[in-house]
């Protein structure tokens, strides 16, 4: 019976083991099956989804860090930083991979410019590899984004002991020297960068930058025709070539540069754009209607091509201005104001229009963008103390003209125009003090002499009632 009875509890017991071991199977192939699932999701260009999928196996099984790493990776992809870092924070307390996670932490708090925590988890990365010289030049990129050329350069150096052949972390070294204006030096580090990779566009448009600014446009043509050799049938080393070119106020090299490129890639944006800039420049100086129109007719081109293009429908306002055209001006310009990179000239352009057609309400909000985007320019500052004055709010415009007259103290003008702003509020003190602030730099100019003895005159008024 005692034999029986024993047979019994191992058949229980040993029953209850296959259902416990089954239900882990179970849970186990459940949450490797939604791990997949996520990502397919992912590939499939769907993260919402996939962070979906990924949250479920998290919880089947949350003390695994596959799915929370993975759903950190669909919420990053979406945007959603904060939740992944959540994610992040917990696989790396699960993980056993913790050079993995916080690889990942430093680079999402890189994206986040948050660089004092992408340091922190960078220099734990190299601890646990220091033989990896990826991660020695993301944290040398981070210490130069922070502020801290000396020691990213150091680390970088590090990087290039590792690697000799690293042309990335030259190009950095380049930036970091550039930033600390030791250009001679950046140009041999990117000289050393294009003998690794020439095909590293950064670097080259870097060192065609540093020679225009240095006075050594020759360099860059040269530069610039070694690579056109190297890639002869390519469209991409004529354009800029072609911006050398106009920099160096030589337009007709320009264009025959713009020309070699659009025989070898006809339906370039970017070469039609560069054209019909320079069409536009020679119209402009020349007031040459036929130049005008090739440029529009360039122009036109590219944001048929490129709907997006800021940078021509910016320029293509400017000629239609320029024609007389102002309502398909102003319809270009407001695509040039809506576009992604943001284009603050377009804002101004389009407050000026609305000024010459009185529209003071339209033009002031243009202008105040404007003033946001590019900062404070006296050029802006006056525009915008003019149309208040349109909009009889000589308090304001008074304002402004104070502020542009702060930008250039040496200039009496904005301090006329601030006098008589003033002085039209009905604010004789700040019109008498502005006006003899003016006199000490123009003492014959007769509209401050004038505005100084009304307003002595307004205060005697008041003073003797």
């Amino acid at each position: 019976m005692r034999g029986i009875v024993a047979s019994a509890v191992t058949v229980i017991l040993t029953c209850g083991f296959c259902v416990f071991m089954y239900s882990i199977f179970t849970r186990d192939y459940q949450y490797n099956q939604l791990v997949k699932l996520g990502d397919r999701l992912m590939t499939e260009g769907t993260p919402v989804q996939a962070a979906g999928a990924y949250g479920a196996a998290a919880e089947l099984r949350p003390d695994k860090a596959l799915a929370y790493l993975k759903r950190a990776e669909a919420h990053e992809r979406q945007g959603d930083t904060v939740s992944a870092l959540k994610d992040l924070a917990q696989a790396s307390v699960l993980s056993d991979d913790t050079l993995t996670t916080r690889r990942r932490l430093a680079d999402l708090y890189a994206t986040r410019e948050q660089f004092a925590e992408a340091v922190t988890h960078y220099a734990e990365a190299l601890r646990l590899d220091p033989n990896s010289p990826s991660i020695a030049y993301r944290l040398a990129l981070t210490r130069y984004r922070s502020g801290h050329e000396d020691e990213a350069l150091e680390i970088l150096d590090r990087a290039l002991a590792l690697r000799p052949d690293f042309p990335q972390a030259f190009f950095l070294k380049a930036v970091v020297h550039q930033s600390m204006g030791r250009i001679e030096t950046a140009e041999q580090e990117l000289r050393n960068a294009l003998r690794l990779a020439p095909e590293l566009e950064q670097a080259r448009a870097l060192l065609v930058e540093l020679y225009q600014e240095s006075g050594a446009a020759e360099k860059a043509i040269a530069l610039l025709d070694e690579e056109i050799a190297r890639r002869p049938k390519e469209a991409a080393p004529w354009i800029q070539r072609a911006d050398v070119c106009r920099r160096q106020a030589k337009n007709a090299e320009a264009m025959e540069a713009i020309g070699m490129a659009l025989q070898r890639e006809p339906n370039s944006p970017e070469a039609y754009s560069r054209l019909g800039e320079l069409w536009l420049e020679e119209g402009l100086a020349r007031n040459d209607r036929v130049a005008l129109e090739k440029a529009v007719a360039a122009l036109e081109s590219v944001t048929k091509m490129d709907p997006a293009s800021g940078t021509a429908a910016l320029a293509l306002g400017r000629a239609y201005r320029a024609m007389g055209q102002k309502e398909k001006a102003v319809a270009a310009l407001e695509r040039a104001a809506a576009a992604t990179p943001v284009q603050p000239d377009a804002q101004r352009l389009l407050g000026d229009l609305y000024f010459e057609e009185r529209a003071y309400a339209e033009a002031v909000t243009a202008y105040h963008v404007a003033l946001k985007l590019k900062g404070e320019s006296p050029e802006i500052l006056e525009r915008l103390g003019a149309t208040y004055l349109g909009l009889k709010q000589p308090a304001e415009a008074a304002s402004f003209y104070a502020q542009q007259a702060a930008l250039d103290p040496g200039n009496p003008a904005p301090l006329v125009k601030a006098a008589q702003a003033y002085l039209a509020a009905g604010s004789r003190e700040e019109a008498l003090d502005t006006s003899q602030r003016g006199l000490k730099l123009d003492p014959e100019n007769r509209v401050l002499r004038r505005v100084a003895e009304r307003a002595r005159g307004l205060r005697m008024a008041t003073e003797g009632r």
